[in-house]
């Protein structure tokens, strides 16, 4: 069959295979609202055997699919081009559109994840090389592969179900329940931050080691991370030049004429362009037949996209192509060298995520440049922990604290911030790592820099133990010693050598909170401790709080443009911490914030989040591409965000607590209030000169909330009134037996310029609900 015959043989079948197609822009990036889904239980009203029975067949077929999959991909890489297949799957599952409206979308359409290219990387470096195939790669041939990693990736996840599973207890079940979220979030989960958010955490970190590894290895860390930038950002030009290509190629009009300009691309000319068209018959074809055939075509091409030029990123980085190809060396591996590896390991302990580069006939291909940041922090530790260990693990706790402080004081600079408290309970000392106090909040902040090892992340139950307890608990018991002691040092008025190192006073002390911060994240556990409820592993003094990981954090204080809504946010985690199971990870509570300020309701089952964080990562990831899109923002009234300004820039007194108080409600709560407040000035506008007029709107909580909201009008002529309007509406804001304080907000209507000309905090002092004691106020 001759080469052209084939073409046009592809050319039909990539007809049924997605290609690129024109994409509507999109403009800004809202927040999204929760969809609430109820999820039917598969093994209701089936008996223990039965349900014993249908777990038994899931699992060994799972264990049979595994098998057969794997077996089938090796065969695949035996017979076609390996690289060049990868190298596809890579560009067609991996790639994703970006337009001047942004990043359109998180994944690509595909359905293939990263895990599954280095899957198959993995199981390539098995084949001695004289045993890789060389047929041609085409599109069926492509997507049967894509199918069958699905397929397998699936499988693997199932094929540890066992009848034992009905046998165990709960405290059983709920470790089984981890496990199984470790190794899902092992297998398939890449991304523990944004992009940049990695970069810098590397090169923060590991460049204070740059004069070690330059002795030991002749080059550093940052050398090693800058060529992996570099190599990342080549490939992407690379491959948005092929992209660039095809659509110039595309807009030809005529059959032949895009014919011709294809072969011009490959370097041929008009007599093989000629030859081409007769032997397809070209005169029956369309002009995007000929163009999916060329296409198809290219395709074989797609290798030389991902082969590394070494002079290219010597001009990009700036260092000799020399030193380039000693870096590739350590972080590569040839065909052959895993052939002693169980392929079913590589699911969870994938040899390529820390050499991600291919060395075949002497050319380096790096297919996953990116692979190298997923893993960055646990490869780059393995390397210096060779040379100096404990100056790595003081590097690490140093800086997580110092970069901690950073993130607050750049939302918060008039914020006090202490790091190193030491203090006492009973006859132990104890030293909390930062303390920073914002208003009338002291937020105690707990780093911790340890490793999560392998094990862990492979679900020995052992290590997660371990792990929970120094990355979760005792950071957690230690803070909230700390919590009670402040509190109870402000409340009885105590001496303590501990207020002598504090930069406020501690009666200015209205609320502590506290969170845990972590240099790695422990596969999104820190962001579902219910999970560990009924495990046994929680101690009874164990009182929970907000955990996240540093690319968290820093992403919390970034998006969140008015400081009370940090402080909000915090609060809320720290309310629901505890109370309801979520699935979801700290910027899917994020995400849900943005549009429900994590009011939640009464929810009692699970409560899935997962892809609440859609707009967030789209934000994020067009920035990094330098693309100026709209930043995801709660949906807040125009008369709440203009309350929320006038309280920062006033450094009202606890404005803190008044602005937590409003986002209570929530958003569409907030819209309500402010349209119910619009409707109220004009009944007021028009019946103010009535002694017994309706100027106030009472804003009564839940029972499990003490906070109460009153709002009161009043026009310029009866302003001298206004002081009796608002200790009317203290009254009955305060009258419920649950309340204790009520947020009295008192607006001149005749004055649009101010969102407020009186704004207290009511707290009821005694039993009796006529005694008040106004904390805050501004006139």
């Amino acid at each position: 069959m001759s080469k052209h015959s084939k073409l046009r043989r592809d050319a039909k079948r990539k007809k049924a295979k997605k290609t690129n197609t024109n994409i509507t822009p999109k403009k800004s990036y809202a927040a999204s609202m929760p969809v609430m889904a109820q999820f039917n239980n598969p093994f209701s009203g089936l008996s223990d055997e039965q349900r014993k029975e249908a777990l038994t067949i899931m699992g060994d077929k799972s264990k049979e699919d595994v098998i057969e999959s794997l077996e089938f991909l090796e065969e695949m890489l035996r017979k076609y081009d390996a690289i060049t297949l990868i190298a596809n799957i890579a560009f067609y599952g991996l790639t994703i559109g970006v337009s001047n409206s942004g990043v359109l979308s998180k994944e690509s359409a595909s359905g293939v994840e990263q895990a599954h290219v280095e899957l198959l990387q993995a199981i390539l470096l098995k084949i001695p090389e004289s045993e890789v195939g060389l047929y041609p790669v085409t599109p069926d041939v492509i997507q049967a592969v894509i199918d069958k990693l699905q397929i397998v990736s699936q499988a693997f996840a199932l094929s540890r179900m066992s009848e034992s599973w009905i046998e165990f207890s709960d405290s059983e079940s709920a470790i089984n329940v981890i496990q199984e979220k470790l190794r899902s979030h092992t297998q398939m989960v890449r991304n523990w931050g944004f992009y940049s958010q990695v970069k810098t955490v590397c090169k923060e970190i590991y460049s204070n080691f740059d004069g070690l590894l330059s002795a030991k290895l002749g080059f550093t860390a940052s050398d090693v991370i800058i060529t992996f930038e570099a190599l990342t950002n080549i490939m992407e030009d690379n491959l948005s030049q092929r992209f660039n290509v095809l659509k110039e190629l595309k807009k030809t009009k005529k059959p032949f004429d895009l014919l011709l300009k294809y072969h011009q691309l490959i370097g041929q000319g008009q007599l093989e362009a000629e030859e081409c068209a007769r032997q397809i018959d070209i005169s029956r074809m369309s002009t995007q037949t000929v163009f999916l055939m060329c296409m198809s075509h290219f395709d074989l091409r797609m290798a030389d996209y991902y082969l590394i030029d070494f002079d290219k990123v010597s001009e990009a980085t700036g260092l000799e192509p020399s030193i380039i190809k000693e870096i590739a060396n350590l972080f590569s591996y040839s065909f052959g060298d895993l052939t002693n590896k169980e392929s079913r390991f590589f699911f969870l302990d994938n040899p390529v995520w820390h050499k991600p580069i291919i060395v075949s006939n002497c050319k380096y291909y790096c297919i996953l440049p990116q692979l190298f940041f997923s893993f960055a922090l646990d490869t780059l530790d393995e390397i210096i922990e060779k040379y100096d260990k404990q100056a790595l693990h003081k590097r690490r706790a140093l800086y997580l604290e110092n970069k901690i402080e950073s993130i607050v004081k750049t939302r918060f600079p008039m914020s006090k911030v202490v790091s190193g408290v030491k203090w006492n309970h009973g006859d132990a000392q104890y030293e909390t790592d930062l303390i920073a106090f914002i208003d009338s909040y002291a937020i105690i902040i707990e780093a911790k820099s340890h490793k999560i090892s392998k094990p862990a992340l492979r679900g020995a139950p052992d290590r997660i133990r371990r792990h929970l307890q120094e990355v979760l608990i005792d950071p957690s018991i230690q803070s909230y010693r700390l919590e009670q002691k402040l509190n109870e040092i402000r409340d009885a008025n105590l001496r303590d050598d501990l207020v002598e190192n504090l930069p406020i006073n501690i009666n200015d002390i209205k609320k502590v909170l506290r969170v845990s911060v972590s240099l790695e994240d422990f596969a999104t556990l820190q962001s579902n401790l219910r999970l560990f409820k009924t495990t046994g592993w929680l101690p009874d003094e164990f009182v929970a709080c907000p955990s996240m990981n540093i690319a968290d954090f820093e992403t919390l204080f970034d998006l969140l443009e008015h400081p009370v809504q940090i402080v909000h946010y915090l609060l809320r985690r720290t309310e629901l911490e505890g109370n309801y199971k979520f699935v979801g990870d700290e910027l899917d509570f994020l995400g849900l914030y943005l549009s429900t300020f994590l009011n939640v309701g009464d929810a009692e089952s699970e409560i899935f989040i997962t892809d609440m964080s859609e707009p967030i990562d789209l934000y994020y990831m067009s920035k990094e591409k330098g693309i100026d899109v709209e930043k995801p923002k709660p949906k807040t009234s125009r008369l709440f965000r203009d309350i929320f300004h006038t309280l920062e820039q006033r450094a009202t007194p606890r404005w803190s607590e008044i602005g937590c108080i409003l986002n209570r409600f929530s958003p569409d709560d907030q819209i309500k209030m402010a349209k119910h407040i619009k409707d109220l000035s004009k009944i007021v506008q028009r019946n103010w000169r009535n002694e017994d007029h309706k100027n106030s709107l009472i804003y009564s909580p839940p029972d499990s909330s003490e906070y109460a909201l009153a709002v009161v009008l009043f026009k310029n002529e009866n302003s001298e009134k206004r002081y009796d309007f608002i200790d009317n509406a203290s009254l009955m804001g305060l009258e419920p037996d649950h309340v204790k304080y009520c947020l009295v907000i008192a607006v001149n209507i005749d004055q649009e310029d101010h969102p407020y000309r009186f704004i207290g905090l009511m707290e009821k002092k005694t039993s009796e609900v006529q005694s008040l004691e106004e904390v805050a106020n501004v006139s």
